[in-house]
């Protein structure tokens, strides 16, 4: 499987002692470059029907999905008309500094909570979640982390996975994408950055437990609790949750 940060979140346990459905819910970074081997696998093995795309137009532009045949693919954009906007990598090696990184995606974090934008993108990949009942759901970002990262958190907590789950989920990302980060940063150190730059780049290459926190506190703070930020700001109200949870746990 020649995809990075791939993983089937299938056999999670959930506080009531259920686990997630394996080939239901799997996360990864883009689909670039698979060869024929890797589609084969990702349909017949992990039955993936659907397909959500969570990267910025210019994203998609420079590295286009892989098309599999008879999967579906979704665009959202969950960084549209976000105050941060998001980043290139080039974006983040100019910053140069740790402390402007982390209070960059900390930033990020919060609007994947609060902007139009995020949640009503949230909001539509979860009814596709729900509504794919006979395949599995593969979601993705640029390098499966934060937009991703916090889409598999969500769907974990509504489903009640407990945090020292969701955030063990969450940051195995950095143990995954060892490889690929270091290739990105050879790559940045080839083109003539500076140490601080590719400092820089390295934190914005990982993940950190204090971003979903952030990301957790904010909506909490906000809403009061998962279900009621599902509801009121992703249009994902009760009935839907536990549709979510016919589909996704066994």
């Amino acid at each position: 499987m020649n995809i990075t940060n791939f993983r089937d979140l299938g056999g999670i346990r959930t506080i009531h002692g259920r686990r997630v459905r394996p080939y239901k819910f799997i996360r990864s970074g883009q689909l670039v470059g698979l060869d024929e081997d890797t589609k084969r696998e990702l349909v017949d093995r992990y039955r993936v029907t659907q397909v959500v795309d969570f990267r910025r137009p210019f994203e998609r532009q420079e590295s286009p999905d892989d098309r599999i045949d008879g999967v579906t693919f979704t665009n959202i954009d969950l960084l549209e008309q976000s105050g941060t906007n998001g980043a290139s990598l080039d974006d983040f090696a100019s910053l140069g500094l740790a402390d402007q990184v982390n209070g960059h995606m900390l930033n990020v974090y919060h609007d994947l909570v609060m902007s139009p934008a995020a949640q009503q993108g949230y909001g539509k990949f979860l009814r596709i979640v729900v509504d794919n009942i006979q395949g599995a759901t593969l979601f993705h970002c640029f390098a499966g982390k934060d937009r991703t990262g916090f889409a598999a958190a969500l769907v974990l907590w509504l489903l009640e996975v407990d945090d020292t789950h969701v955030f063990a989920d969450y940051l195995k990302t950095n143990q995954e994408r060892v490889v690929a980060n270091n290739q990105l940063l050879d790559q940045f150190r080839a083109k003539g950055f500076d140490q601080d730059s590719l400092d820089a780049l390295q934190i914005a290459l990982c993940v950190k437990k204090e971003y979903l926190a952030h990301a957790q506190q904010t909506m909490v703070e906000a809403y009061g609790d998962v279900f009621t930020y599902a509801q009121q700001a992703l249009g994902f109200g009760p009935d839907h949750v536990e549709a979510l949870r016919s589909n996704l746990l066994e």
